[in-house]
């Protein structure tokens, strides 16, 4: 199955506080960056409207802590795609920005 095109991501974090999807455990990640594939508490459930525990931000520009990992790969936040063009802006941060009921 082809992947999507990755839209421009606008570095808000408000995907990493909104969305409810599964994250690796921070509890879990080993010292070299990879997790026990057959643990099954290495994923955990980050609800929607609550922080990711590897959002952190540098100034204004949300960041993913474990992006680079070996564990990241593979997690539904690496997986995740968006239908647009791809040098197109993220569709989610302007719904955020719009949404009375997203947390900004």
């Amino acid at each position: 199955m082809k992947r999507g095109l990755k839209m421009i991501c606008q570095r808000c974090g408000f995907c990493c506080i909104n969305l409810d999807v599964m994250v690796v455990n921070p509890r879990s990640i080993r010292p070299d960056g990879t997790i026990d594939s057959s643990d099954p508490g290495t994923m955990i459930n980050k609800q929607g409207g609550r922080k990711c525990p590897h959002l952190a931000y540098i100034g204004d520009v949300a960041v993913c802590t474990i992006h680079d990992l070996s564990c990241y790969r593979g997690t539904p936040c690496d997986r995740f795609d968006q239908i647009g063009p791809q040098d197109g802006f993220c569709v989610l941060a302007a719904y955020f920005k719009s949404s009375p009921s997203a947390e900004l």
